[in-house]
């Protein structure tokens, strides 16, 4: 099976607060990515989302701590406990503090040995 991925994407949960994109206030939930590359995200999820559903998202990542990665994506997939998100309008600092976390948590947690 040919891999159509892109991005490099590792799995580690990671807290993450979304939003369904309405105009007005939005109203944050929150929940647990379980994989992320600059292409976007598998998020747990408890309810299903209609595809092409925009979300706002807001996480924190180790290699910023103290700032927020505040993202756009749009739903590609959901089904019970899951859902696939594509990062819309992702900036190059965004993708840069992705990447450098992807890279630092490939170098610390090497694949386990057979």
């Amino acid at each position: 099976m040919e891999e159509k991925r892109k991005a490099s994407r590792i799995e580690k949960a990671i807290v993450v607060q979304y939003s369904i994109c309405l105009d007005g206030n939005p109203c944050w939930d929150s929940s647990t990515i379980r994989n992320i590359s600059t292409d976007g995200i598998l998020l747990n999820t408890d309810k299903n989302f209609e595809k092409d559903q925009l979300l706002e998202l807001r996480f924190k990542l180790p290699a910023d701590p103290l700032n927020w990665l505040i993202a756009k994506g749009q739903v590609v997939e959901s089904s019970y406990c899951k859902t696939r998100i594509k990062f819309i309008d992702l900036g190059e600092s965004q993708k840069k503090v992705i990447n450098q976390y992807i890279g630092w948590f490939v170098k610390n947690n090497p694949p386990a040995k057979p």
